[in-house]
C-alpha cells in the first residue's frame, strides 16, 4: 500500500505535467475531489439520493448546453446563413486537416444521415474541399477551403461572447477544476460510444467500467 505522503507527490506530479501553470491551491481542490468517497466500500448500494444526484448533474450540465446554445445562436446573426452546427463539424475538420465524413460525423456525435446533409450545406456554401480516398474510393475525404479556414477563425473569435457570457464569473482556478473533473468522463464516453455507436443504452451500460 502506497504511503500517503508518496501517494500525494505523486499525484502532484501527475496533476502539474497535465497543468504547468497550476498552483498548489488548484491542485488541492482537484486532489479532495478527484478521491471524495473512495473509502466507501464498492458493495455499497447506490440510494435514490446518489441517483438523484446523477441527474441533477446531467439536467445541470443540459442547462447549461441549452443557454449556450441560445447565446452563441444569437451571436450567430452577425453571420447570415450560418448554422451554429456547422462550426461543430468545421472545428472537427479543422483538427483533423483532413478526414473522412464519417469520422468527422463519429466527433461531433451525430447521426450519419444527418451529418452528411449538415457537410453537404457547408461544402455548398464553399467552405469544404472534397477528394476521394485514395485508401478507399468509396470515401471522400474533406477538409477545410481557404475561406472555411478564414471562416472558422471568425467564428472562433465571435462565439468567445457566448462563452464569455456564460462563464465569466467563474474564477479561473474553478474553471480549471471543472474541466479537470470532466474531461476524463468525456474521453471515456467519447471512446464508449465510437466503439458502440449502434448499441441500445442498455447495451451501452453493460460495457461502462465500475468505479474504482
Amino acid at each position: 500500500m502506497m504511503k500517503p505522503i508518496v501517494e500525494l507527490i505523486t499525484a502532484w506530479a501527475d496533476y502539474e505535467s497535465k497543468n504547468p501553470a497550476a498552483n498548489a491551491a488548484e491542485f488541492c481542490s482537484h486532489f479532495l475531489m478527484d478521491h471524495k468517497g473512495q473509502n466507501i466500500s464498492d458493495k455499497t448500494p447506490v440510494t435514490l439520493q446518489d441517483k438523484d444526484v446523477d441527474q441533477e448533474l446531467a439536467g445541470l450540465i443540459g442547462q447549461l448546453n441549452s443557454i449556450h446554445v441560445i447565446y452563441a445562436k444569437a451571436v450567430l446573426k452577425e453571420y447570415p446563413g450560418i448554422e451554429l452546427e456547422w462550426f461543430y463539424f468545421m472545428k472537427a475538420i479543422d483538427r483533423h486537416k483532413e478526414a473522412r465524413k464519417s469520422d468527422v460525423i463519429a466527433a461531433v456525435f451525430f447521426e450519419q444521415s444527418t451529418g452528411i446533409d449538415i457537410l453537404n450545406r457547408i461544402k455548398k456554401a464553399g467552405l469544404l474541399i472534397e477528394r476521394s480516398d485514395p485508401a478507399d474510393k468509396r470515401a471522400k475525404l474533406i477538409k477545410l477551403s481557404t475561406k472555411g479556414e478564414k471562416l472558422l477563425q471568425l467564428l472562433h473569435q465571435s462565439l468567445f461572447k457566448a462563452d464569455q457570457l456564460l462563464f465569466h464569473e467563474l474564477s479561473a482556478s474553478n474553471k480549471k477544476l471543472l474541466i479537470n473533473l470532466l474531461t476524463d468522463t468525456q474521453q471515456k464516453h467519447q471512446i464508449l460510444i465510437s466503439e458502440n455507436r449502434h448499441k441500445q443504452l442498455e447495451g451501452l451500460s453493460n460495457t461502462v467500467p465500475e468505479a474504482e
